[in-house]
């Protein structure tokens, strides 16, 4: 193995090698393993935030049905029924003695907070379709919306509850204006991951 003479050795280019003999206080560095580290990172961290949204949070005193056929689900108004209480994005908007007590079907302050958050979620909708036509006019880009997102509830009630009762609270929902009605469930292999039923 050769011996070689202390003093700065430049390995990319010869013309450097030979500047001077003395050695250099300042060290040349080569950036280009850590701008690879760097892409990698931003590219983990793209990967990571860019995964599925919490879009159900389950309260631990409703138990859910299981189900063997299950979908992904997909961002919608929620419309919680426990045991006791029925909330519409967590504001409570009736009670399970007033749906049983109720002759008639529709329930009314039910009804009305559902068109109110139908029609903000019209508003929000809009707009989005607004900056994606604004998008696909400067970009002249191929992706379309999807349709009437807005109308869709999901339904998230405890396995216990009575059928007659689910099914006032689903008129209701129609009535207000909903379109598609999904009701979420655990799947049966994995009981910790919410999913939806049709």
């Amino acid at each position: 193995m050769a011996i070689y003479k202390p003093g700065e050795r430049h390995r990319y280019h010869n013309i450097l090698r030979r500047r001077g003999k003395g050695r250099s206080v300042t060290a040349t560095l080569s950036l280009t393993a850590m701008v690879d580290m760097f892409t990698v990172l931003v590219i983990f961290l793209l990967q990571a935030y860019s995964s599925d949204p919490v879009i159900l949070v389950n309260p631990e005193s409703i138990n859910l049905p299981q189900a063997e056929q299950t979908k992904q689900l997909k961002p919608a108004a929620v419309v919680t029924v426990s045991k006791e209480n029925i909330y519409i994005e967590k504001v409570q908007v009736a009670t399970m003695e007033e749906v049983r007590a109720s002759v008639d079907w529709i329930l009314p302050k039910m009804r009305d907070e559902l068109i109110k958050l139908l029609q903000a979620k019209k508003l929000e909708y809009d707009s989005q379709i607004r900056n994606q036509v604004q998008n696909i006019i400067g970009n002249q880009s191929t992706q379309s919306p999807q349709q009437l997102d807005w109308k869709k509830i999901t339904i998230q009630a405890d396995k216990d509850v009575n059928y007659l009762a689910v099914k006032k609270i689903m008129y209701t929902i129609s009535s207000a204006g909903a379109g598609q009605i999904n009701f979420a469930v655990m799947k049966k292999e994995d009981a910790a991951q919410p999913s939806v039923s049709e």
